[in-house]
């Protein structure tokens, strides 16, 4: 089996999931859905009714009603509420593959949308950029440790020892104690918010503000996460030390840090890849407490002012985008692998 043939099936494999998971989340849901799509379907008949009235001079009121009901009848026609409930399936996954979750009941887009995809495309690449950084350093960080930790018998035994504390502190309680200590206390950062009030007009001070509020977000994530990271490259690098071709080259003579960055790192790095990308996508599905916390206008910040408003389309459509998000960054995982691992290129 090629790299071609691996990702072929992959490629299956996960399409497969995607819709299992889907359908499981349709099925769980199905009467919210309906309620959802009932809303959202007279909601674009009033907006659609308030603009005849406005701009249709030319019509009088029973050809507008004429023309509402007809346009009720398209949109229940499009949303499958008149079809067999085997055919609202395959509607309903057409319109979830098109990101189309109807429109929100109270929440909108800084734009004016009330379309549930473009509020979700408004606030995640913030979740996006705050959560990717973050994660980003603390997997270099955390594999630069991990590393050293492995050379050491005083660093592994305090490694562990982080990892447990760090592992065990909810990123909540850290970030209010960051907030009272860095913010309050000795204000050197931001309590919360993306930018300064009013916003910079400059981009490139703009810029430097995003990175000035992000900085305590990301020093709690990161907190949080290095000593974990920092473990399981340890334990990864640690069973690779006992192989049989390390203790060749130690035999040969050759230099230990050689020995763990060209030939143990090299046997690592599919794992830590995969660890890195699980890392990843998980990050952005447990950003709500932190997002709350810092006031981030992200995705896990609009899920909890969803819940407190009860939006329901706004919930669901967060749930079904991050599902995505989910199984995305692990085909990006098993992508990664199938690169790093040369068993995979040759098709053994």
């Amino acid at each position: 089996m090629g790299f071609t043939t691996y990702m072929i099936k992959k490629v299956l494999i996960y399409f497969s999931v995607l819709l299992a998971t889907l359908t499981i989340l349709y099925i769980f849901t199905f009467p919210i859905l309906q309620e959802v799509i009932a809303k959202s379907i007279n909601f674009q008949v009033a907006q659609f009714s308030q603009t005849l009235f406005k701009n249709a001079h030319n019509l009088n009121s029973t050809q507008i009603q004429i023309a509402v009901e007809k346009y009720r009848e398209s949109l229940i026609a499009a949303y499958g509420l008149n079809q067999p409930i085997i055919d609202k399936y395959f509607i309903q996954m057409y319109n979830l593959i098109r990101f189309d979750f109807g429109t929100a009941y109270f929440l909108q887009a800084p734009s004016g949308s009330r379309e549930v995809s473009s509020i979700i495309a408004y606030y995640l690449p913030n979740t996006i950029l705050l959560f990717t950084t973050a994660t980003i350093v603390f997997i270099v960080a955390g594999t630069i440790i991990g590393l050293l930790s492995a050379k050491s018998k005083f660093w592994e035994k305090v490694i562990a020892i982080i990892a447990v504390i760090h592992s065990s502190i909810p990123t909540w309680w850290l970030g209010f104690v960051l907030i009272a200590a860095l913010a309050y206390a000795v204000k050197v950062f931001p309590p919360g918010g993306m930018t300064s009030v009013p916003p910079p007009k400059n981009p490139f001070d703009y810029g430097i503000s995003v990175l000035y509020h992000m900085s305590l977000p990301l020093i709690t994530i990161f907190i949080v996460n290095v000593g974990g990271f920092a473990y399981i490259v340890r334990s990864l690098v640690t069973s690779i030390m006992k192989e049989d071709f390390v203790i060749t080259a130690k035999a040969r003579g050759l230099p230990d840090s050689r020995i763990l960055y060209r030939h143990v790192l090299r046997s690592a790095s599919p794992s830590i890849a995969t660890q890195a990308i699980l890392a990843l996508a998980g990050s952005l599905g447990g950003s709500l407490t932190t997002e709350v916390v810092f006031e981030w206008p992200g995705v896990g910040l609009l899920t909890y002012v969803a819940i407190t408003l009860n939006d329901l389309p706004v919930i669901l459509g967060v749930t079904y985008v991050l599902t995505i998000v989910l199984l995305l960054g692990l085909f990006l995982g098993e992508l990664v692998y199938g690169l790093l691992d040369p068993r995979i290129k040759v098709g053994e």
